[in-house]
């Protein structure tokens, strides 16, 4: 089966003409050694196929019919063959598209591409809007030239992302020759695993396959006649180790695949590799892990802000400074030169650990400003993972008090009392028991849940809950969920009050709808005289989108005497930073030391996070609705 390189040289050459090396190479946006490796194929092929390709010193090659008749069976079967390869789908089309004109450097036509693809231009104009479409979230784009056509346009480094994302990962391989793609990733993965040994650097599993990934698209790349371009002012010093490392990989594929590396290939792989490491797995008295004084202060500034906008005590937390410092390390070349670090764990991330997330999003405001580029999503996934740390070191929580009602004897009722006290002791403050005639002169106003062996007939001012005599596994669990979210339920009230819920805020900006809020908390709240002032000054500085439209302002320092949360739902969506808005959770931090601070930043952060949820409140913007939506 010919590839398309083959198909697309034979119909240059289908001419009186002698075309040299170089003027095929400019017309099929490859490089003049692929284009002789290709015409050597096409010698091969043409065996016996009625036609053959003459080369004459300083003309070129040229394509002479020995039998026509027999060539042209041969060109028809391999029409034939090529239809079948063609996509069938618009999906199929997109990616084959897609993968075309990655690897072709002149324009092409639109009638051409038609023809090539046996579609209409309006096929063809709905698969390049697809095309389109995925070539933006690269930084790629499709340049349009009147008489010309058009061409991909774009910096190597993003290409060869797209690359190994569609067409590795991903599997989008339509119109790609993928022969002796597992193979050849599998060479090279036993080859940087062999040099690792040897040179004893670290990666984590995640970050070995994406080096192994790039090496292979980079490889295919510089074949092709692809090369990067690197900023040479101002380079990064790379440890020995990982120069070491870089020449010997790269020596030894120029011997295996003949492939020439440049100077800026090669420090590009550096520089791929340092962004990669392990820092916090390195082996002891690792002479290349240093950590600068401006990572240092990068860290301090993270923490900070973290603490000031969370009321949080992470100043003095050596721990989480040191472990932001050691990611930090890699995490400069990253962001210096666009390395990507892609994070599998981020749904999970972002699902199990809000809070901690939130807080990466709001800390990560110091790397934008610093390195004046956006932080990507995967990186912000890592950071939560550190925050995530430092708030299991702070957690805290309200514990309910409880009756426990049976009418089995004073030795059973101790003994459910104790299993209890053994199975909740992380909710749970105080274990009451009583029979049912006790209930009558039961004092109920410390207690929050009633759990019962018998039924209960007669009112009672708190929920009952009708368990097991003998605590079996489905009672912990049932018991477990009431008292969970009863704890939950119980410090949300607490934060978000009814009278916080604003429906009749409007205005056309983003500062005429906060004035608006602002004004209602300085009647109902404890709050200072420059409050307004204090949440424009913080919008300023942090401005996180969401996606969701919600937005969470809040001061710039502690501004109220307690903790609170207004929530205000608008009728239609307003323009805030860059993203459109409706919902708008307005919280300050308090002068009072409160317990249960981290739960209500917790079900706030899962709330904002959540689309559905945030929908489902816009939907219908009632108290209770809200109070379901932040605890699930």
């Amino acid at each position: 089966m010919l590839g398309a390189q083959v198909l697309e040289l034979l119909e240059l050459l289908n001419s009186r003409e002698y075309r040299t090396a170089s003027e095929l190479a400019a017309q099929m946006g490859i490089s003049e050694k692929t284009v002789r490796l290709r015409i050597k194929d096409l010698k091969e092929t043409l065996c016996g196929q009625g036609a053959e390709i003459s080369s004459r010193a300083r003309y070129g090659y040229h394509l002479e019919i020995l039998d026509a008749k027999q060539f042209a069976c041969f060109r028809e079967e391999m029409e034939a063959e090529q239809r079948k390869q063609l996509p069938e789908n618009g999906q199929e089309r997109s990616e084959y598209l897609l993968a075309y004109l990655l690897y072709r450097k002149e324009y092409v036509k639109i009638e051409e591409l038609c023809d090539f693809l046996y579609v209409s231009k309006t096929t063809l104009s709905n698969s390049l809007k697809s095309v389109e479409a995925i070539l933006k979230r690269y930084h790629l784009c499709l340049n349009r030239r009147p008489n010309y056509g058009i061409r991909m346009s774009g910096n190597e480094v993003d290409i060869r992302r797209l690359l190994s994302d569609y067409f590795i990962k991903r599997h989008c391989l339509v119109g790609v020759d993928v022969s002796h793609q597992d193979q050849e990733l599998h060479r090279l993965a036993e080859l940087v695993k062999g040099l690792q040994a040897r040179y004893e650097i670290a990666m984590s599993e995640m970050s070995f396959e994406n080096f192994v990934e790039y090496l292979y698209v980079a490889g295919k790349r510089m074949k092709a006649g692809y090369y990067l371009t690197v900023e040479t002012d101002n380079l990064l010093q790379i440890g020995m180790k990982e120069q070491a490392f870089i020449q010997e990989l790269t020596r030894t594929m120029s011997q295996l695949d003949d492939v020439e590396y440049t100077r800026e290939e090669i420090y590009y792989l550096e520089l791929y590799l340092a962004g990669k490491r392990m820092i916090g797995n390195m082996v002891e008295n690792d002479s290349n892990f240093i950590i600068h004084e401006q990572t240092d202060r990068l860290a301090v500034a993270m923490m900070d802000l973290a603490s000031r906008e969370f009321g949080l005590a992470l100043q003095g937390n050596f721990e989480v400074r040191m472990t932001l410092n050691q990611h930090l390390v890699p995490f400069d070349v990253r962001i210096r030169y666009d390395i990507p670090l892609k994070n599998p764990l981020l749904p999970e991330i972002k699902e199990n650990y809000s809070l901690a997330y939130q807080i990466a999003m709001v800390a990560s405001q110091v790397l934008r400003e610093y390195y004046q580029k956006d932080i990507p999503e995967d990186e912000i996934g890592y950071f939560a993972l550190i925050f995530a740390l430092a708030l299991e070191r702070q957690k805290s929580g309200h514990r309910m008090n409880i009756l426990v009602v049976c009418s089995t004897g004073k030795a059973t009722s101790r003994l459910l009392k104790y299993k209890y006290e053994q199975e909740f002791a992380g909710y749970v403050n105080q274990i009451h028991v009583c029979d049912l005639s006790g209930l009558d002169k039961f004092d109920f106003r410390s207690i929050d849940y009633v759990f019962t062996t018998v039924p209960i007939a007669r009112e009672i001012p708190v929920p009952i809950v009708e368990v097991g005599l003998f605590l079996e596994n489905d009672d912990i669990h049932k018991i477990n969920d009431i008292l969970k979210r009863g704890r939950v339920d119980h410090i949300l009230r607490r934060f978000y009050r009814p009278e916080r819920l604003l429906t009749g805020i409007t205005g056309r900006s983003k500062e005429d709808i906060l004035y608006a809020i602002c004004q209602v908390i300085s009647r109902q709240e404890q709050v200072d005289e420059d409050f307004y002032e204090m949440v424009l000054e913080r919008e300023a500085f942090v401005q996180m989108d969401y996606g969701n439209e919600i937005t969470l302002p809040h001061p710039n320092r502690i501004a109220s005497e307690e903790t609170f949360a207004y929530v205000a739902v608008l009728p239609e969506p307003v323009i805030w930073n860059q993203s459109p808005v409706r919902v708008i959770l307005l919280s300050s931090v308090g002068r009072k030391e409160e317990q249960d601070r981290q739960q209500f930043y917790e079900a706030t952060a899962r709330f904002a996070l959540s689309r559905k949820a945030v929908q489902a409140f816009i939907k219908q913007p009632e108290y209770e609705m809200l109070m379901k939506l932040l605890q699930q």
